[in-house]
């Protein structure tokens, strides 16, 4: 095992700041369309009611 030097101060940083991005951006366009849904049923309801 590479003992801790360094360059792991440098690389760690980089290797989870990629899977962390990615998280990020799905997570946003899965609340951004979540939210899209929520005003579109609201809209729905108004129309049905009236």
């Amino acid at each position: 095992m590479v003992g801790f030097n360094f360059m792991n101060l440098i690389l760690f940083p980089f290797f989870m700041l990629i899977p962390l991005a990615v998280m990020y951006f799905i997570i946003k366009l899965a609340v951004k369309n979540a939210v899209r849904e929520v005003v579109e049923e609201k809209s729905l309801d108004r129309k049905i009611v009236e």
